[in-house]
């Protein structure tokens, strides 16, 4: 009776040091699926994917520049959800069209791969990275693109960056007009997020991100002029409530135009929240 007892404090006294080994060295069994969290980004996308049973929604709102110097409230809604096997479905629907060439202002449907994960997110030496297959479905014009996306937390730091490229389908401008090719739209994507609280994950993002269209199109020779520009987006977020079942983080912030070359932009302020939902609990 004492032995099985003993066995068992000593088993118990494995476990817990083990346990204890797990969270300092910050691995993903010790973590919710969203701790820390914070609503990362206004663009860049995350290259990690959420459990299954685990969905978002984020609607986001801001004032877009239009080619007459005034401004419109546009409202967009994304979801994700998690597949398992390291696959997550997103989605982004705008709730009123919009003609524009702005990254996140497009109906658009994506398939994540989650191809590498940082089990330890309290150390440089780890990345998480993942791949992402877009399609656009755009008034007059659809595109399909293919994105490389790259996470690192340490500490209170994080950092993203998104790479990737649109290739526009050819536009029917019927019978007077002749076809419009666009060149491939070109996308990036820095951001660096510090952490300041661990209450309510409050801090701040900086962000940088940045469009191209090129001269260079899979379907020939392009006849569209070529268009660039590179914005920063000061942000700050925190998040409240958070519990193991449900988690909103608020987001505000700015884009602002630091180059622009033969596209309409302006000051945009941005406004956002996330919402996480775990279907296990």
């Amino acid at each position: 009776m004492r032995a099985s007892s003993a066995r068992a404090a000593a088993l118990c006294a494995t476990l817990c040091l083990f346990s204890s080994r797990l969270q300092a060295a910050g691995g993903a069994s010790a973590l919710p699926p969203w701790e820390p969290y914070t609503s990362g980004p206004f663009l860049a996308g995350d290259a990690e994917v959420v459990p299954m049973g685990t969905w978002w929604l984020r609607p986001l709102t801001f004032l877009q520049k239009t080619g007459d110097g005034r401004y419109a409230a546009i409202n967009t809604e994304n979801v994700g959800i998690g597949m398992g096997e390291h696959l997550a479905f997103n989605a982004s629907v705008p709730l009123a069209p919009y003609q524009t060439e702005n990254y996140f202002q497009q109906q658009q449907y994506w398939f994540k791969w989650e191809f590498a994960h940082d089990w330890n997110t309290y150390s440089l030496a780890g990345q998480s990275y993942g791949l992402e297959a877009r399609f656009v479905d755009q008034t007059n014009e659809n595109k399909e693109g293919l994105f490389f996306l790259a996470h690192n937390r340490f500490k209170r730091l994080q950092y993203y960056a998104q790479l990737g490229a649109f290739s526009p389908n050819p536009v029917e401008n019927g019978a007077v007009l002749p076809q419009t090719v666009n060149g491939a739209i070109f996308n990036y994507d820095f951001s660096l997020e510090h952490t300041l609280t661990d209450s309510a994950n409050a801090g701040y993002i900086l962000e940088a991100f940045g469009q191209n269209q090129s001269n260079f199109s899979f379907y020939g020779k392009t006849n569209a002029p070529s268009w660039d520009y590179l914005l920063i987006a000061p942000e700050f977020e925190f998040d409240w409530p958070n519990t193991r079942s449900f988690a909103l983080a608020w987001q505000a912030g700015v884009f602002i135009p630091v180059y622009v070359h033969n596209y309409v932009y302006g000051l945009m302020p941005v406004l956002s929240m996330i919402s996480h939902f775990n279907w296990g609990d």
